[in-house]
C-alpha cells in the first residue's frame, strides 16, 4: 500500500492550518505555460497564447468515410483556473463542489467562443486517466479532468504531461490552485483548501470577471 501519497497530503493540510509557510508555486505575475493533456472524455485540451490572447483549444480525431480528422473548437476565455490534485489527496477532494459551483456559475456557455472561466483539473495522479476516470464518474462534477498526454503531438515548448505540468508549475504538495487571465498571467496562486482561501479565491474571480456570472 502506498503510504507516502497520504503522508504528503497531510502534511501539506497542516502546514496550511497551522499558517506556517506553503511550498513554492509560481507567484502571481508569472506567465502561463502552455499546456496540452487529455481530458476524461478522449478531447485533447491544450491552453496556449495565440496573438496575445489566452486561447483554449479542444481537438478529438473524428472517424471519417474515408479514415479519420482532426477536429479543433478554439475559443478565448477570460480567465482559466487550473487545480491540481489527486484521488489520494483528502483536502483536494473536498475542494472539489467549490470547484464544480465555480464552472457553473462562471463556465462558459456551451459554444461560447468568448469570456467566461473555464475551470481544469490537473489529475498527477502516477496512473492516471486508469484510476482517474473511474473516480472521475462517481463524482458530481462536470468540468474536464485532465490526466494523460494528448493524443494528437503537442508543440514544442507545450507541457504535455501531468508530470512535467507538475515540475513547470512548481506543484510540490497539493491542492495547488492558479488563476491565470486573458493576458496569460497569473493573477492568484494557492496551496491548500480551507475557507479562507476558498474566499480569496472568489474574490480574485470576481475582480478577473467584473462579477459577471451566467
Amino acid at each position: 500500500m502506498k503510504t507516502f501519497p497520504k503522508i504528503a497530503a497531510a502534511a501539506a493540510l497542516a502546514l496550511v492550518l497551522l499558517g506556517l509557510p506553503a511550498f513554492a508555486v509560481l507567484e502571481p505575475g508569472s506567465k502561463l505555460i502552455p499546456f496540452s493533456l487529455k481530458n476524461v472524455d478522449g478531447k485533447d485540451y491544450t491552453v496556449t497564447m495565440e496573438k496575445g490572447r489566452l486561447t483554449l483549444i479542444v481537438s478529438e480525431t473524428i472517424p471519417t468515410d474515408t479514415g479519420s480528422e482532426r477536429r479543433e473548437v478554439r475559443s478565448h476565455p477570460a480567465g482559466v483556473l487550473v487545480d491540481f490534485w489527486a484521488t489520494w489527496c483528502v483536502p483536494c477532494r473536498k475542494s472539489m463542489p467549490h470547484m464544480q459551483k465555480l464552472n457553473e456559475t462562471y463556465g462558459p456557455a456551451v459554444g461560447q467562443a468568448e469570456g467566461g472561466l473555464v475551470v481544469l483539473g490537473i489529475a498527477i495522479d502516477d496512473a492516471g486517466g486508469k484510476v482517474v476516470v473511474p473516480f472521475y464518474k462517481k463524482l458530481k462534477i462536470t468540468y474536464p479532468m485532465l490526466a494523460d498526454p494528448p493524443a494528437g503531438p503537442a508543440a514544442a515548448g507545450v507541457a504535455a504531461t501531468a508530470k512535467d505540468m507538475k515540475k513547470k508549475y512548481g506543484v510540490q504538495e497539493i491542492p495547488v490552485v492558479y488563476l491565470i487571465d486573458a493576458s496569460g498571467t497569473i493573477t492568484h496562486a494557492h496551496v491548500g483548501a480551507t475557507d479562507e482561501l476558498a474566499a480569496e479565491l472568489d474574490r480574485a474571480i470576481a475582480a478577473l470577471l467584473g462579477g459577471a456570472a451566467k
